[in-house]
């Protein structure tokens, strides 16, 4: 039995999916694969498509879809939000969201997946955005990872995980799902200024003293910021 084939091997890749809100190819977009929008039989919901679906056997493709019926206006309230939100932030293309609707718990479940790769340049990051909503309690449980990976001549990864619990409100749909994406722009654009206050000392407290005085190269190493561009989210 191949190793991929394992059932033991196939299950780890799917955790690992799920924890990293991995998006799949479906018609002309992309879905999100998650713990969050996943029922008991194995189905994720993307219901702003009105549709479930489950994995392929490699785990690569979108299959088993079928339509579905999605009545929330709250949902579709937040929907209609957080698309604004990412349009103004996120880079088109490497940026997929998803809002579902958990009716069994009274839960509205938000997730924003970012995944930018550049091959040639040698690097790769992840932005990846997690909030749940208590309707009743109006109670929103936020979790926002960073992760980048620099591998050129060597390898260097920054990993970064910060949690909230914050309370919305809103007398209505409309406004309900305002606090709620304003509460999650606010918390993402202080991680992403704490991020800028890291970069800023980055090179003299972080990766410098990683480094030899001398590379192999013999040449001295430019520790200039101002050569480096970093991307917002």
């Amino acid at each position: 039995e191949e190793l991929m084939d394992q059932e033991e091997v196939k299950a780890e890749i799917k955790n690992y999916q799920e924890d990293h809100l991995e998006q799949l190819r479906y018609n002309d977009a992309k879905v999100i694969v998650s713990k969050l929008n996943k029922d008991s039989d194995n189905f994720y919901y993307d219901q702003n498509k009105n549709i479930k679906f489950q994995l392929a056997e490699n785990n690569k493709e979108v299959t088993g879809v079928e339509t579905i019926e999605e009545g929330s206006e709250l949902r579709k309230a937040v929907d209609a939000e957080l698309l604004k939100y990412k349009e103004k932030y996120f880079k088109g293309g490497v940026t997929t969201t998803n809002v579902f609707y958990d009716a069994a718990n009274g839960k509205l479940n938000v997730m924003i997946s970012a995944h930018n790769i550049n091959m040639k340049n040698f690097w790769s990051g992840e932005w990846l955005s997690t909030w749940e909503l208590d309707i009743g309690a109006k109670n929103v449980k936020g979790s926002v990872k960073a992760n980048t990976y620099y591998y050129e001549e060597g390898n260097i990864q920054f990993n970064l995980k910060t949690d909230f619990n914050e309370t919305v409100s809103g007398e209505n749909d409309n406004s309900l799902a305002k606090s709620v994406v304003t509460l999650i722009e606010k918390k993402e654009n202080d991680v992403q200024m704490d991020l800028e206050k890291v970069y800023d000392n980055f090179s003299d407290h972080y990766i410098k003293p990683l480094r030899r005085k001398l590379p192999v190269t013999g040449t001295k190493m430019n520790w200039n910021l101002n050569q480096v561009q970093y991307g917002k989210h």
